[in-house]
């Protein structure tokens, strides 16, 4: 509220507090202090005498926020039938009036507007109120709205006339009773905030004291936001919830709420144990029951409206109890229902001993009458409750709530048929509370429901030769190439000029010409846009250009987080990790799998790749001919008179067939051929043992050989004798003189045998025991 807003409540400053301020700056704070909050059933009430609306026919101002659809905000008894009230109803300002017997309507604004919106601020001036006519200026925040006069009549109001004085309501009524309305525009509680009520003429304006009401329920001094109604959904025929409030035993009752429902029956309220105070729904009418001692017979009277309940459309009711008496009202204040508790003698009860509240149904229904056993079905919302003689609070059914089953916060009207679902396979669904036809369906039979698929074909829609799809709650017309709509009943653009375009046919049809290519979309548009084709193509995925005829690699963001770059005959990326593209042609941005600069094209790496393994192929046969080579001369060395290379090793032991004098031994005759089979004999972890008889037939052989050696005439021909008696200088060989059958006796010594191994020395120590037995 700014500093001019402050300065249009100066004069209600004095009248807020009986001390008069002296500065401007507390005057404003004053000011504020002078709102009034009337929630729901409050009001604020002036006694005849106050007079506070003096001159307000001359001039009239107040400021106002309402949370509800309509209320009553101002109204004046008068004496006989007079009276004036003023409120909002559909969105507007309404002013109902009687003078003389002569009644007013006054809408402010046209019907289309909404003038005065919910839960916002509205500063209004009236002028001219006088002659409830056309003369009348209404300016509503700055901006003026014509009257629209309902009724047209000359009447002179005056309200400091005596026929206009009477007692003064702001924000509500006491009692819908004590109004003499003609309509039901107002009679309503419209939950407002009042800042501030001002009368008079000019610029002389008094303000209306609203912090000296005579009487006032439900008011506070602060102002808030309209708050958001609580709502539950009732979704089974055993849903309920109970209520956390204040019991305590009184003679007064106050409670009110707004439900929604198609369902004949349901318990809507329950307020007691064992007396109790209830209303539920029968046959789509209201039934209020009461028995305040909880015994006897109740008191139970169904409503007298004709209109039922149960219509699916926001019902508000208040019950209002004193003493043994209870009273229900429509939202306008009718009397709904009146049943007086007597019970079956004198002592009839007045106070309601009650222990719990619940709502939309009971935890136990055991114990309860027939009609009242079943939880009502629908959205209920705006639960206010009291014990006092005061206008009833709100409750929060979330928050305020002692224990709850099968409810939804909200209200979920396609949910409260879970008791017996509905069958969409059927053309059924649920709307609060019960199972109808769903839209696009028509209602066959109402018990049991049987639905059935409405034709929206018939009678036909479609126009010149067109062809009608029926479908649900909907029909599609198939037109011919000649008209266009939903109805097929347009021309369609150019038909008779195919080849062109525009709103009178006159400019180039530039899809015909220069269309669209791969599935793309093409648009006409009378001026180029894209490109001077005078079209706009929409290209299909995977494509682009101006025609659509280039293929898209880059459509299905093939790089990730890096960049795709498009080419004719494909795409690469630039990735984050290589903003140079040193890595040539990536096709993603994957990590890297080479980060050598060292690069292999793949036909080199299969090329390096198939020549080793050739020369593993190589190295693996040579070490197997190897191997073998090597197995065959051990074998020839370890038992080369029974190995297949018994001649090559023979050879190699005692052949000398070179020729020549003085010739150096080293090919026919190498000794380390012999003292390599002696290692080998050596490490030989087992080696095989003749049997006596074979070693006395390898003696004989010996032996024989020897003695034939000594007898031999042929031997020491001179071209073998020379090669053996002069050696060359760099023969390995040693003393061969063992091989000459003609050495002495002394020479013939076989010792040296015994390096050879185990089996020479079985050999020397023969040789040398022969040569014993010979001596």
């Amino acid at each position: 509220m700014d500093l001019l807003l402050a300065a249009t409540y100066t004069q209600c400053n004095w009248r807020c507090s009986s001390e008069n301020a002296e500065l401007f700056f507390f005057a404003y704070f004053k000011a504020v202090s002078c709102q009034r909050f009337v929630d729901k059933g409050g009001y604020l009430l002036w006694n005849a005498d106050r007079n506070i609306l003096d001159r307000a026919e001359d001039r009239l101002e107040f400021s106002f926020r309402y949370c509800n659809d309509r209320g009553l905000i101002i109204y004046q008894q008068g004496e006989g039938g007079s009276y004036f009230a003023l409120g909002v109803t559909e969105g507007r300002l309404y002013i109902e009036a009687s003078i003389e017997d002569r009644v007013v309507e006054i809408f402010i604004g046209e019907s289309t507007q909404d003038v005065v919106l919910k839960n916002q601020t509205h500063e209004v001036i009236i002028t001219g109120l006088r002659g409830l006519d056309s003369d009348m200026r209404v300016t509503i925040n700055g901006t003026e709205y014509p009257p629209q006069i309902l009724t047209v009549v000359s009447v002179e109001l005056s309200f400091s006339s005596v026929a206009m004085r009477g007692p003064t309501l702001v924000g509500g009524y006491k009692n819908i009773f004590d109004l003499r309305l003609n309509t039901q525009r107002l009679k309503a509680y419209p939950i407002a905030c009042i800042f501030y009520i001002r009368t008079g003429a000019g610029e002389d304006l008094e303000p209306v004291p609203l912090t000296s009401a005579d009487e006032t329920q439900g008011v506070l001094d602060t102002c808030t936001v309209c708050p958001q109604p609580s709502t539950i959904s009732m979704t089974t025929l055993t849903s309920y919830i109970e209520m956390q409030i204040d019991k305590q035993p009184t003679t007064s009752t106050v409670i009110n709420f707004r439900f929604r429902t198609k369902a004949l029956n349901g318990l809507l309220l329950y307020f007691g144990g064992p007396a109790y105070l209830a209303v539920y729904l029968r046959n789509g009418a209201l039934v209020l029951r009461l028995n305040t001692k909880g015994s006897g017979v109740d008191a139970v009277r169904q409503s007298t409206r004709q209109a039922p309940f149960n219509d699916g459309e926001w019902q508000e009711i208040t019950i209002r109890r004193e003493n043994n008496v209870a009273t229900m009202y429509s939202l306008a204040g009718d009397v709904l229902a009146r049943v007086e508790f007597v019970g079956e003698s004198s002592d009839t009860a007045h106070v309601l001993n009650a222990q719990s509240l619940f709502v939309g149904g009971v935890e136990d229904p055991r114990g309860l009458p027939t009609d009242m056993r079943t939880s009502f079905r629908g959205c209920l919302d705006d639960l206010r409750f009291t014990v006092l003689q005061d206008a009833p609070l709100p409750y929060e059914f979330q928050r305020q709530n002692v224990g709850f089953r099968d409810i939804e916060f909200s209200c979920m009207h396609n949910q409260t048929c879970e008791s017996y679902p509905c069958r969409p396979d059927r053309g059924e669904a649920c709307d609060v509370g019960v199972c109808e036809c769903a839209e696009g369906y028509g209602t066959v039979n109402p018990d049991p429901l049987t639905c059935e698929n409405i034709d929206e074909c018939e009678p036909e829609p479609c126009q010149n030769g067109a062809t009608c799809t029926d479908l649900i709650a909907d029909y599609n017309c198939a037109c011919t190439e000649q008209y266009k709509g939903k109805n097929c009943m347009l021309d369609r653009n150019c038909y008779y000029y195919p080849y062109y375009n525009g709103k009178n046919c006159t400019l180039d049809r530039n899809c015909y010409y220069y269309p669209c290519y791969n599935g793309g979309t093409c648009l006409e548009m009378d001026t180029p846009t894209r490109n001077e084709t005078g079209r706009n193509c929409t290209c299909a995925h995977g494509f682009m250009a101006d025609d659509c005829s280039v293929v898209d690699y880059c459509a299905d963001n093939p790089c990730g987080v890096g960049v795709c770059n498009n080419y004719v005959s494909g795409y690469n990326c630039t990735c984050p990790d290589d903003p140079g593209e040193i890595v040539k042609d990536r096709q993603n941005c994957g990590p890297l799998a080479v980060r050598s600069p060292i690069q292999i094209s793949p036909a080199a790496l299969v090329i390096v790749l198939f020549g080793v393994a050739i020369l593993m192929v190589v190295v693996i046969v040579f070490l197997a001919f190897r191997r073998s080579y090597l197995k065959r001369k051990r074998e020839a060395l370890l038992d080369y008179p029974k190995s297949p290379v018994y001649e090559e090793s023979r050879e190699n032991v005692v052949e000398y067939g070179e020729e020549g004098y003085g010739e150096e031994d080293q090919d026919t005759f190498d000794v380390t051929v012999i003292q390599s089979a002696g290692d080998t004999l050596k490490h030989r972890k087992k080696f095989p043992v003749l049997s006596p008889e074979d070693a006395v037939e390898v003696a004989d052989f010996i032996s024989s050989r020897l003695s034939d050696a000594d007898v031999d005439t042929n031997a020491g021909a001179r071209d073998a004798k020379m090669s053996f008696a002069d050696e060359g200088r760099g023969t390995p060989a040693t003393s061969l003189s063992s091989l000459n059958s003609s050495s002495t006796e002394e020479e013939q010594s076989y010792v040296y045998l015994q390096r050879w191994g185990p089996r020479f020395s079985r050999l020397s120590d023969m040789f040398n025991d022969g040569d014993s037995d010979s001596d």
